[in-house]
């Protein structure tokens, strides 16, 4: 299966402009605002996966709901809210991220 070019700068540029800081991107993730959502690439470049992390306060996963989808789609980008997740640290200095999906 082949994985289209990942448009990793339109998304930082689109959080930037949402008042979003972009915390740490590693493969097909970008961390955003602490660790309080991320996006995660789907195998199509402008397809993304929004996940919120379990302890993100319910009010503010409508905000960036809200204002995400859309500005998403001006810049040819499809947001897909797909549900929650957690992190937890491994004795390693690894870290396990467990999706939850709706």
């Amino acid at each position: 299966m082949e994985t289209s070019i990942r448009p990793l700068g339109t998304v930082m540029q689109l959080l930037e402009e949402l008042g979003h800081e972009v915390t740490y991107a590693y493969d097909d993730l970008v961390f955003v605002n602490h660790n309080g959502f991320l996006l995660q690439f789907d195998n199509t470049g402008s397809v993304l996966n929004l996940y919120f992390n379990q302890n993100y306060p319910k009010q503010e996963v409508e905000n960036v709901e809200l204002s995400i989808i859309p500005a998403g789609d001006k810049k040819g980008l499809s947001i897909i809210t797909k549900g929650l997740y957690n992190v937890t640290e491994q004795g390693d200095e690894n870290l396990q991220i467990e999706f939850l999906y709706n």
